[in-house]
Parts: structure tokens; sequence; C-alpha cells
């Protein structure tokens, strides 16, 4: 009995309770994540900020564009980049070079760009190695816009140094940097330039590489100009071929007659006609060149292979709307057509019904005599009516009367 009765007095005895944790407060979304109420913050701070933005310190505003929030911060560069007033300078380049939203530097290099400040040099040359094509596109059009010698070197560099897997669409931030090449006026880079388009596959750098080799090219002395050209003459972009071609043909240079062979047999169909011409203008040799008919059935022919080409680039969609401007025309023409001829059998008509309708003349003696006018009674002396006589009138009267009486008396 002894170790049962132990084991119930131990059973039956108050037990004493165990300590518990004290309850842990759930955790917030401002706990979990740290960025959420700087965030929240910043979003209250420009709300205040929107009911006065002339009012705004270009520092705050500065501050907000390196938000963790991307709107918050892109609108604040926004805000900061409409600023018009001279101490919003320095904060719009510093959130053009550091903020860390790409919208953000967006919209302050558009402020840049729109004040154009000669102190914005560094900025835009800082600029041209931003990850966004946006930021680079925008950096080079500045420092074009302020024409700083400076810049000459950041922008071929931007250009040898841009990557050969480049983003889709056109590279605008390349053709931003050879516009701005141009309106320096850099010449003696311009073979740099165009030996690194013609390496890159970048889309739209034709174009402009022309026009920059067609402002430029004058510039240069009149050897670096043939060489230039010659250089040129075998480039990926074929509007630049172009432009060395008729270059090249219009100086008559007998020196350059082997480089345009060599192009003979390299050539597109497309260019190849240009050869030719360029090289009877260069040897002076008339006979080389196409009689007038076939001269003219070959243009034909690469204007149809032209369109067969741009036509086979199109959607389904555009090709319907090309095909169905023709047939606009014609119903367009056929409802003018129309309507001139309506008009003209109104006018014959009208012409008939006047030359069938009686005159003027005939109408008036056709109408009826007015009673009132013909019942007036007309005296038979007119002036007794009136009552106007004058001396002469009354004289003649009197021998009127006195030669009737003299009538009367006389015997008969």
């Amino acid at each position: 009995m002894g170790p049962l009765v132990l084991c119930l007095v131990a059973v039956l005895s108050p037990q004493q309770t165990a300590a518990t944790a004290p309850p842990t407060a759930t955790p917030t979304a401002a706990t979990q994540d740290p960025v959420v109420a700087p965030a929240h913050a910043d979003a209250v701070a420009l709300a205040a900020i929107e009911r006065a933005p002339a009012e705004a310190d270009p520092v705050e505003l500065a501050r907000l564009a390196g938000s963790a929030d991307a709107k918050v911060a892109e609108r604040a560069a926004f805000l900061l980049a409409s600023r018009k007033d001279r101490p919003a300078y320095e904060p719009m380049r510093t959130v053009a070079r550091q903020s860390p939203h790409a919208g953000a530097r967006v919209q302050a290099m558009h402020g840049v760009l729109r004040i154009a400040d000669v102190g914005s040099t560094t900025t835009g040359i800082e600029a041209l190695q931003d990850p966004d094509r946006r930021v680079r596109t925008l950096a080079a059009q500045l420092l074009g816009t302020l024409k700083r010698p400076t810049a000459v070197e950041p922008l071929l560099a931007a250009i040898e140094g841009a990557p050969q897997q480049r983003e889709p669409g056109p590279a605008t931030d390349l053709q931003a940097c050879v516009l701005a090449l141009h309106d320096l006026g850099a010449h003696e880079v311009l073979l740099r330039v165009a030996t690194r388009l013609h390496d890159l596959t970048a889309e739209g750098t034709g174009p402009v590489l022309a026009f920059a080799c067609q402002g430029l090219l004058p510039k240069m002395q009149k050897e670096q100009q043939t060489t230039f050209l010659l250089a040129i003459l075998a480039h990926r972009e074929p509007v630049v071929r172009r432009f060395a071609i008729a270059e090249l043909s219009a100086r008559k240079d007998p020196s350059t007659a082997k480089a345009l062979e060599g192009r003979l047999a390299a050539e597109t169909d497309e260019l190849r006609p240009l050869v030719e011409l360029a090289l009877a203008n260069v040897r002076q040799d008339r006979s080389a060149t196409r009689d007038e008919l076939g001269r003219a059935r070959h243009n034909f022919d690469l204007l149809v292979a032209s369109a067969t080409k741009h036509w086979q680039a199109l959607l389904p969609w555009q090709q319907g709307c090309v095909a169905g401007i023709p047939v606009l025309l014609v119903a367009l023409w056929l409802f003018a057509r129309a309507r001139a001829r309506r008009a003209a059998a109104a006018a014959a008509a009208a012409e008939t019904l006047a030359l069938v309708a009686p005159s003027e003349s005939l109408a008036d003696e056709a109408a009826p005599v007015d009673e009132s006018i013909a019942e007036v009674d007309v005296p038979a002396d007119p002036m007794a009516a009136t009552g106007e006589y004058t001396e002469q009138d009354e004289v003649a009267v009197g021998a009127d009367d006195a030669g009737w009486q003299q009538d009367e008396q006389r015997p008969s």
C-alpha cells in the first residue's frame, strides 16, 4: 500500500502551472519590409507637393526622385524637370546622374536638355554611359545642342564602345551621337565613326551617317575627301555607298576608276547601274552609256523590284489598305464624274427653258390695261387743268376771241 499511496498523493496534489511565453505580435507589412514605410511617407510627401508644385523645394523633389517607389520617383523627377528657376538646375542634374530609376533619369534629362545650360556638359558626358537607351539619346542631343569641343571624344567613345549585341529597334543613341558630331563639325573623326557603324548591326544608322558625310565632307581637304569616299565605297549601308558613288562620279577623278571597277562584281542590282555611270564619267567614255530606251527599261525593272520588295514586307492588313487606295480613288473619280454630268444636264435644261420662254416685251404687250388708268379724265386744255398761263398765252386767247366776234358781225 505504501508505494500506491505515494503515487496517489503525487497525482492528486495541486500541480504548478508551467510558465507560458508572452504572445508575440504578428509582424505587419511595415516590419516585414522596411522599405514600405519610407515609400509610403514619400508618397504622402509627394501628394502634399502636388498641391503647390511651383513652391516645392527642388532639393526635396530630388530626394523623392530617389525614392524606392518608381512611380513616386518618376513623378517627382517630372515636377523637378518642369521647373525653370536656376536653383532647380543642380538637383535636376543630380537626379539625371544618380537616380536608381530609369524613368526618373529620363524625366530629369528632358529638363536638362530643355534648359541647355553650359554647366550641364559634364552631366551629358556622364549620361552617355547610362544603361538606358533613352537617357543616352537625350545626353547626345544635349551635347550636340551645347556644341562644346570637349564632347567630341566622349561621343566618339560612345559609338566605338557600343556593344555588338544591340537592343531591338532603331539605335537612337547612336543616331543622336552621329548627329551631335555633325553639329560639332567633327570631320576629323568621321572615318572612325563610319568604320564602327560598318562593323555594328545597328538599325537606322545608315541615313544618319549619310547625312553626316554630306555635311562634313566639304570641310575636309581635297585629298582627304577622295580617300574618305574610297573608304566608305564598300560600306554596309546602301545609302552610304550611294552617296560615295555619286560623289566619285561627280569628281571624275581617273584614279578612282579601279575602285569603282572592283564594286561592279560586289554591288547590288539596285546600285550597279550607278557604278557603271560613275565609271563612264570617270573614264570620259560616253560609249558605255546605255541608250535611252534601255536605260528606261532598266529603271522600270528596278522600280518594280523595289515595289515588290516593299509589298512583301507589309503585313496583310497593310497590304489591304494599300490595295484599297486605288479602288477608293476610282470610286471618288466616278462619283465626281457623275456629279459633273448631272450639273451639265441641269445647266442644259435651264438653257433650253430660257430659249422657249416668252420675252419681256411680249409679256408687256400681252398684259391687260389697268381700268383705273383708262378712267382718268384728261382735260382738253392741259394749261387750263393746271391753271398756268403766261402773258403770251393771254394775248393769243384775246386775239382769237376778237376774230370770232368779227366773223359773227359780218353780214352773210
